[in-house]
């Protein structure tokens, strides 16, 4: 193998970068962002990195190098990232005791035509209705008249941008919302009794960067703004993650949790919930499970049942009908 020319040496300490950030990437999940959340922005960044550090790994076998181990390396010390980007086999299992949730980011019905199809609201109702599932849990639940959904609200909180739904045809043991201050985003929740046992869902909306991914893009001339928005989002996200968890520390019953997270499986958010709960798309998804419509692969919308609940299969379908993807799981509750 020859030496590095200049060329090779440039793109060598790109390389470099590039893997050190993947490095960082790994740790960010152990990093409350109340504290750094300048740092918690990379968290966001992993898919990219790490089609980078591929890249490169391509360029320098191409080139016959021995610098593709750098990044090797690298994506070998965080390997156990990818199972929450990617999955390769999906699992499909139907038990007659399972029960099938849907959560759906519905962006207010097209509430002011950001998709030009007039008949959204009955699109969307008809697909919830056709999955015939036993729970649904939608966020940005508002322009809602027309709407039917074959199953009985639970609970539903309102705002003036922004509402949280859970439909269940399970009888209402008790439900409640968390009311956060100053933001339009929220937290509902509903004690439901399935056969002998009561299990709490959430239905989760967390603080909202609030983009337009069609005039919004990282190094744009509001890059500055956009930093800070980002970091404060952060901060406050957090700060409804504990709030969540200390919720479901004192709850008596199994839990759900469901909705649009706003962030990804590789922020501390995620690892947070992922401590009692497990990710419906890592145990039996297939792909990228992308839940978002952005040209990244954004997974930001979840399913984590309890650690002793059981998934049997993981849908993350591609309905264009708001800006985010809906996803359904079939769980057992029994496991």
């Amino acid at each position: 193998m020859k030496r590095l020319n200049i060329l090779d040496k440039f793109l060598f300490f790109t390389n470099s970068l590039v893997a050190a950030l993947l490095i960082i990437s790994y740790i960010i999940p152990y990093i409350n962002p109340i504290n750094y959340p300048s740092i918690a922005i990379l968290s966001l960044t992993y898919p990219s990195l790490l089609i980078l550090n591929l890249v490169f790994i391509i360029l320098w076998i191409v080139k016959l190098k021995k610098q593709f181990l750098l990044s090797v390396i690298v994506i070998a010390i965080g390997f156990s990232h990818t199972k929450a980007l990617f999955s390769f086999a999906k699992k499909e299992i139907k038990n007659k005791n399972d029960i099938t949730l849907i959560s759906y980011n519905v962006r207010q019905f097209n509430r002011y035509k950001w998709i030009k199809d007039r008949n959204i609201k009955k699109d969307i109702s008809n697909f919830i209705n056709q999955q015939q599932a036993d729970i649904v849990c939608m966020q940005e639940f508002s322009n809602t008249k027309n709407i039917s959904i074959k199953l009985t609200k639970a609970i539903e909180k309102k705002n003036q941008s922004s509402g949280l739904v859970i439909y269940s045809n399970y009888p209402v043991v008790n439900s409640g919302s968390f009311d956060f201050k100053n933001t339009s985003n929220d937290i509902i929740y509903a004690d439901l009794k399935i056969d002998k046992k009561i299990i709490r869902i959430y239905n989760i909306h967390l603080q909202s960067f609030s983009l337009d991914t069609q005039k919004e893009h990282y190094g744009s001339k509001n890059n500055e703004a956009l930093f800070l928005r980002f970091k404060d989002v952060f901060k406050k996200q957090s700060e409804q993650i504990l709030q969540l968890k200390k919720h479901i520390k004192a709850c008596p019953y199994p839990t759900i949790l469901a909705g649009d997270f706003n962030n990804t499986a590789f922020s501390w958010n995620y690892k947070q919930l992922m401590e009692t709960h497990k990710d419906a798309f890592v145990e039996a998804g297939k792909g990228f499970g992308k839940s978002y419509d952005y040209f990244i692969p954004f997974r930001i919308d979840f399913i984590l049942p309890s650690n002793n609940m059981a998934v049997n299969s993981f849908t993350s379908f591609s309905s264009k009908m708001s800006d985010h993807f809906p996803i359904m799981a079939r769980i057992n509750l029994n496991n």
